[in-house]
C-alpha cells in the first residue's frame, strides 16, 4: 500500500508537468565571479528556481563548497533537476563569509533575497532544508490539470511539494466551495503553512466536480474514493494527512464554516504526534546524497562547462 501511494504521488506529479519541457542542470553551475553570478540573478529571477552560493577559493572554503555541491546532488538524485544550483569562488571582498541565498519566489517581493541564516551549522542537511523550504510557498495550490498546467515556476514548485519525503497534509474541496470562500481559505492555508514549516507541507487541491476521483488518489486508499467524494459533495472539505515514509495516515471531514487556522493547525499537530520520531524532529525533504569528487562539477553555462572543481 505504501508503494501504491508513492506511485500515485509520482503519477500526479507527472500529470502536473505534462508536456512542459524544463531543461535542468546536471551539476553545480560555476560563475566566473560575483558580478556574473548577480547578473544571472537579474536575468533569470523571473523564470528560474535557483540556489546560489558565494565562496572563497577552495583551499579556504572547501568544506562549504562540498556541502553546497552535496545539496545539489541530493536535489538532482530525487528528480529535481529543474532547480539550478550555481556558485562562484571569486568574490568582490576577500574576507566575505560563505553565503547561500535564494532570489525571491514569485509569491514574495520581486527584489527580495533570502539568505541562509548564520546561526545554522553549514552542512548539507541544513543547506537542503533551507533551499527546499525557501523555494516553496507556505502551501501548494496545484494548477487545474490537465487543461491548465500553470506557469513553469508553478509546475516546478508543485513538483517540489509532491516529490519529497516530508509528511503531507492535503486539503481537498470542490471548486464551488473554493471559489466562494477563496480569501479565507488562502489566509488559513498560508498561516498554517508558515506555522508547520520544517515539519510538513500543506497541499490545497481543488476538485472540479464529484466525478473527478483521480484528484483523491494521491492521498486515499484504493476503494475509498467514493466515501470522500460523498463528503465533498455534501458541502464539506476533506483533510488528509499522509506520511510517505511510514505510510501513516489520518483524515477528517468538516464543514467549511468550521475550517480555520485553529482547526487546521490542530489537525496538523495531531497528525504529527502519530508519526515516527524523525518526522517529529523535522525530517530532511530528501535522502542526502554525495557527489563524486572525481567528476566534473560544472556544466551548461558555455565556457564554464569545462571547469573542474
Amino acid at each position: 500500500m505504501k508503494t501504491r501511494r508513492i506511485i500515485s504521488v509520482c503519477m500526479l506529479a507527472l500529470v502536473l508537468v505534462g508536456f512542459c519541457q524544463i531543461i535542468g542542470t546536471q551539476a553545480v553551475e560555476e560563475f566566473e565571479d560575483e558580478k556574473q553570478l548577480m547578473q544571472f540573478v537579474e536575468d533569470s529571477r523571473a523564470d528560474t528556481l535557483a540556489v546560489l552560493g558565494m565562496f572563497r577559493k577552495p583551499e579556504e572554503h572547501q568544506e562549504y563548497i562540498d556541502a553546497f555541491t552535496h545539496a545539489e546532488q541530493t536535489f538532482r538524485s530525487y528528480g529535481h533537476e529543474d532547480v539550478t544550483f550555481g556558485r562562484t569562488t571569486r568574490l568582490s571582498e576577500k574576507n566575505k563569509k560563505p553565503k547561500v541565498f535564494i532570489t525571491a519566489p514569485h509569491y514574495a517581493d520581486s527584489d527580495h533575497i533570502t539568505s541562509m541564516v548564520e546561526s545554522l551549522e553549514f552542512n548539507v542537511t541544513n543547506v537542503v532544508r533551507f533551499a527546499f523550504f525557501t523555494l516553496i510557498p507556505p502551501y501548494a495550490k496545484w494548477p487545474e490539470f490537465p487543461s491548465n498546467r500553470g506557469t513553469v515556476d508553478e509546475v516546478q514548485r508543485a513538483n517540489l511539494h509532491a516529490k519529497n519525503d516530508l509528511p503531507k497534509v492535503y486539503v481537498f474541496m470542490l471548486k464551488d466551495g473554493a471559489e466562494d470562500y477563496g480569501v479565507r481559505i488562502h489566509q488559513t492555508l498560508e498561516s498554517v503553512g508558515n506555522a508547520v514549516t520544517g515539519f510538513m507541507v500543506i497541499i490545497h487541491i481543488v476538485v472540479p466536480s464529484k466525478d473527478h476521483s483521480l484528484y483523491l488518489q494521491t492521498a486515499v486508499r484504493e476503494g475509498e474514493e467514493k466515501q470522500y467524494m460523498d463528503a465533498l459533495a455534501s458541502g464539506r472539505l476533506v483533510i488528509i494527512g499522509y506520511d510517505p515514509v511510514s505510510g501513516i495516515r489520518d483524515a477528517e471531514a468538516r464543514f467549511i464554516d468550521t475550517f480555520n487556522a485553529e482547526s487546521l493547525l490542530g489537525f496538523c499537530n495531531g497528525f504529527l504526534k502519530l508519526l515516527p520520531e524523525d518526522a517529529q524532529n523535522g525530517r530532511s525533504p530528501f535522502p542526502i546524497k554525495y557527489f563524486d569528487k572525481r567528476g566534473k562539477n560544472t556544466v551548461g553555462l558555455g565556457k564554464y562547462s569545462h571547469k573542474e572543481l
